[in-house]
């Protein structure tokens, strides 16, 4: 099935053919035309309700994008040290399928390991008399006191839905160029000052932008969004997504509604110009 947000952007290229001239359609002129492009270079910074993270990628067309990203909890244990910095090197090709650089060569997530049990989180459980464990430590320097047991645990993930805010992060990609067909196809006004453009999405626009391809754990239930465009040399070189929102999530519990705020800032570079070197390996696993 081809996403939507790709068909989207497919349908504002055909369109670039029936824009007129005038200062709102030399905008999306200006967005239309990064589709066009061989290759680029992006960087986006994020900050929602739980976090804040830089998303760097390269693109090369029509299907292969590498990218440097936070790693989303289901796979950070299985991924060990592997991850840097708490980011992760992937190769996607197009906007969900993806292979990720591991010390055994380029692995897709289904061929991650199951993490060891020394790798499970410990907690201590003292005696009313003694002091409290620190939960999740591995390391007892200084000894077990009298009436001390360890035992393994998981992180409580329900505690977690309770008590701490929600990340929308994703294992997977919005290409630049796309979210820029989504914002042109389906913002409800744009206003022109200078070399920068603004206005509001519609739902649908700012649902496809909140929730990805491929995350059928994830369900839009309603979404509204703001973003402004900078335009230099004839190129959408910035833009700025505002978007706010509820989902459906799947928890250990069953599903549950959450609210999500979500800015982002994208920065585009070195159109036609970047070098995109994919490793023959990654292709070979992502072309099975």
């Amino acid at each position: 099935m081809v996403p939507i947000i790709r068909i989207l952007a497919g349908v504002f290229v055909l369109a670039a053919g029936r824009v007129c001239a005038g200062p709102v359609e030399d905008v999306i002129v200006a967005a239309m035309r990064l589709t066009e492009q061989p290759n680029y270079t992006w960087t986006t910074a994020v900050a929602d309700d739980a976090r804040t993270y830089d998303i760097d990628g390269v693109h090369r067309r029509p299907d292969y994008s590498r990218v440097k990203m936070p790693v989303v909890n289901t796979l950070r244990r299985k991924l060990g040290r592997d991850v840097t910095d708490n980011r992760v090197d992937a190769v996607f090709r197009g906007n969900v399928a993806c292979v990720l650089s591991t010390a055994n060569g380029w692995k897709t997530p289904a061929e991650l390991p199951e993490p060891h049990e020394d790798d499970e989180a410990f907690e201590r459980v003292v005696s009313p008399t003694g002091p409290t464990g620190v939960a999740g430590s591995k390391s007892l320097s200084g000894g077990v006191l009298t009436g001390t047991t360890i035992r393994r645990t998981r992180p409580n993930r329900e505690a977690d839905e309770a008590g701490r805010p929600y990340s929308n992060l994703q294992l997977a990609i919005s290409l630049p160029h796309e979210e820029l067909g989504v914002i042109v196809t389906s913002h409800r006004d744009l206003v022109i000052e200078g070399d920068t453009a603004s206005g509001h999405l519609t739902e649908v626009g700012a649902q496809l932008l909140l929730v990805r391809d491929g995350q059928p754990e994830i369900t839009p239930i309603r979404a509204t969004g703001k973003f402004k465009l900078w335009v230099r040399a004839g190129f959408v070189t910035r833009y700025h997504l505002q978007l706010e929102g509820t989902l459906s999530v799947v928890t250990p519990r069953g599903r549950a509604h959450v609210t999500v705020t979500q800015n982002s800032t994208t920065q585009i570079r070195d159109i036609g110009t970047t070098k995109v070197e994919i490793p023959p390996e990654a292709v070979a696993k992502l072309s099975r």
